[in-house]
């Protein structure tokens, strides 16, 4: 997960005024966090295309190798439509479903060439949104958002979506994508078959006990 140097350093790079208002933040980081790798490139490699973008296939990759690292209960709740059941996985089960968010399209290399980047601050979330929009339609994954909690000591990647669409056959597929840092994610599927009644699927697997009980 990156640090607050390398997300406060990315501010500098892309968004100067931004960064100039969390100054005082980043002096603190750099002060706490001088000894960690940075995650992404900072100022020196501002020219440099990959560096204008967040790791976001690092970091869930991060994220599943805490998973790994505790032997707690993972809940699998699936939904399709409507009707409901749940049943705890085994960690070789929750990496098979979990593999499903690896998309290459999500790689930082890739992010230069097949999206557009913008960034704002939400009010009243108070979370600073990283939005990639595609440039072609047709690519299947069009929308990725990362949502950054910034603090006084570390900025906190909170949560990550994306939209993904393609055709399966004669099925028309749209997918979206939410991982919660540290807790859950979940995948929600719509399927529209040629001729025939869409199919709605959601798949949540759960990891932190405080969102068992949780829809």
């Amino acid at each position: 997960m990156p640090c607050a140097l390398c997300l406060y350093a990315y501010f500098y790079c892309m968004k100067p005024i931004i960064y100039l208002l969390f100054i005082s933040t980043l002096v603190i980081a750099c002060k706490n966090n001088h000894n960690q790798p940075a995650a992404v490139n900072t100022t020196e490699n501002a020219d440099s295309t990959e560096g204008n973008y967040l790791p976001v296939i690092d970091l869930i990759r991060e994220d599943i190798k805490k998973v790994d690292s505790f032997a707690g209960g993972i809940l699998n709740k699936r939904t399709i439509n409507g009707k409901k059941d749940s049943v705890f996985i085994q960690p070789a089960d929750f990496h098979r479903i979990a593999s499903q968010f690896l998309q290459p399209g999500l790689d930082s290399a890739a992010f230069a060439s097949q999206f557009t980047e913008n960034s704002l601050m939400d009010e009243t979330t108070h979370l600073l949104n990283f939005i990639y929009t595609a440039k072609r339609a047709e690519q299947p994954l069009q929308k990725v958002i990362v949502y950054v909690k910034p603090t006084l000591t570390q900025d906190r990647v909170e949560r990550i979506y994306f939209e993904k669409n393609f055709a399966s056959g004669d099925t028309l597929v749209e997918q979206k994508f939410t991982w919660k840092m540290g807790d859950f994610f979940y995948i929600l599927t719509i399927s529209q078959p040629k001729g025939g009644p869409a199919v709605t699927s959601m798949n949540k697997v759960i990891w932190n006990p405080g969102f068992f009980a949780e829809d």
